[in-house]
């Protein structure tokens, strides 16, 4: 099954927006328009209306109003803010089971899904940044079990995935990406998606990072159209480039500097 709705709401659940920073008020309230969040505008000393299940705060503005439910906000925040906003709409109660689905790539796709229910998905710049996120899904979407799946698809990057949450001390699953299928403009979301629903097996130790020669071919590829054909990195930086060790531009620095170095 693919899931085409990016979140459930309570429909009945709105969130208080207490703010006296007229600039961080704003940015809140486009953020959440874009999110499709429903809110209120809570002046100071009134008192919080029914169906508020959380109020957007300040440290300054907190006092001023009461409710059991507070976020603090600074213009730094307002991503995670945003977040922790969504799970409190998304959530019937308190969180049985949260399953991350992760599609592993250049930039990996993530789906979480609270007691079966979409709640949140996103996509991160590398297969390093994952772990990150994940920690901070974590902290946000509180739950009695936790489950990380990971389609098996890309595998050199699927494992780096793989050992940068291994240390996590969650239960993470490989799953079997061939009876899946995305048809959207997003398909790495909706193959996160459906990874986040279809059962794996789970390794009992860490991964080996093994590059093909493919891979290794393509990123030495890349560093030719990186460096406008000025040069091509070596097969052994190519290697670094593909486990995570080093990201491309400073392999082509590296490259460069040696290409200078024999010339001197």
């Amino acid at each position: 099954m693919l899931l085409q709705t990016p979140h459930i709401f309570d429909l009945m659940k709105r969130v208080g927006l207490h703010i006296s920073d007229a600039k961080l008020q704003f940015e809140l309230m486009e953020a959440l328009k874009k999110e499709k969040i429903p809110f209120e505008i809570i002046q100071p000393g009134k008192k919080i209306p029914k169906g508020i299940c959380t109020v957007l705060t300040t440290d300054e503005d907190q006092g001023t109003i009461t409710c059991h439910r507070q976020i603090i906000c600074t213009s730094e925040n307002i991503g995670s803010c945003i977040m922790e906003a969504k799970a409190t709409m998304a959530s019937r109660g308190s969180i049985r089971s949260l399953v991350i689905g992760i599609d592993p790539g250049r930039k990996p796709g993530i789906a979480v899904m609270a007691d079966q229910v979409l709640v949140e998905t996103a996509q991160v710049r590398s297969p390093e940044a994952v772990a990150e996120l994940v920690i901070e899904l974590l902290r946000v979407f509180k739950s009695e079990e936790q489950l990380v799946r990971i389609g098996h698809g890309d595998k050199t990057r699927r494992n780096r995935i793989f050992n940068s949450l291994w240390d996590l001390d969650i239960p993470i699953e490989i799953v079997d990406e061939r009876n899946t299928s995305t048809t959207s403009d997003h398909r790495d979301i909706d193959a996160a998606i459906e990874i986040a629903l279809t059962p794996g097996y789970r390794p009992k130790r860490k991964q080996l990072v093994m590059p093909s020669n493919g891979e290794i071919s393509d990123i030495q590829r890349i560093s030719r159209l990186r460096s406008n054909g000025e040069l091509t990195i070596s097969r052994a930086l190519a290697e670094s480039v593909a486990k995570g060790e080093i990201p491309m531009e400073e392999a082509i620095e590296v490259q460069r500097s040696q290409k200078k170095d024999a010339k001197g």
